[in-house]
């Protein structure tokens, strides 16, 4: 019971500071979103779209959060979808946080050249990747069973495969 009762207050503990470093985190004003309607529709979710390369910010940040239908989305904090595009400047830098119950591993399917990714991302862990040269990086995840298992929580229909396209121009 007492263990129970230390995980719980760690986990309301740690979505607090979260929820805090979010709040406290100031807004992309420069970033435009978009939701592509004439682009086909993915199987659980649209397409987000985001602006021109002219106003590509020099980074970004991207959550990937805990959903009920499709387990696992993207969310810039504006938009919500398992297939995001993205437009940095070269040099520019994405951080992803993992807020699934999952873990998840980011992996590299094309680019100009090879990122690197680090290991898995369990939840409240991020990774920042940078993106040196200018081209078009396509990216996704994968989850990942961890050690010790993980929380078993009920979805409606399949997991989400989250694909990420950067644009670095």
């Amino acid at each position: 019971m007492r263990n129970l009762l230390i995980a719980t207050t760690g986990f309301l503990v740690g979505t607090g500071l979260f929820v805090a470093l979010l709040v406290a985190l100031p807004s992309t004003k420069n970033v435009t979103v978009t939701t592509q309607a004439a682009m086909p529709q993915m199987a659980q979710g649209g397409t987000a779209m985001m602006a021109s390369a002219s106003t590509a910010p020099a980074s970004t940040t991207l959550t990937i959060q805990h959903v009920q239908r499709g387990c696992h989305v993207w969310s810039n904090g504006k938009t919500t979808s398992p297939m995001m595009r993205l437009a940095l400047k070269p040099g520019g830098r994405l951080s992803v946080l993992d807020q699934d119950v999952d873990a998840h591993q980011m992996l590299q399917f094309a680019g100009p050249m090879h990122l690197h990714m680090g290991g898995p991302m369990t939840m409240a862990r991020g990774r920042t990747i940078a993106f040196p040269r200018k081209g078009v990086y396509r990216l996704g995840t994968q989850t990942v069973e961890m050690p010790g298992g993980m929380m078993d929580v009920k979805t409606i229909g399949p997991d989400n495969k989250l694909r990420l396209v950067v644009t670095v121009a």
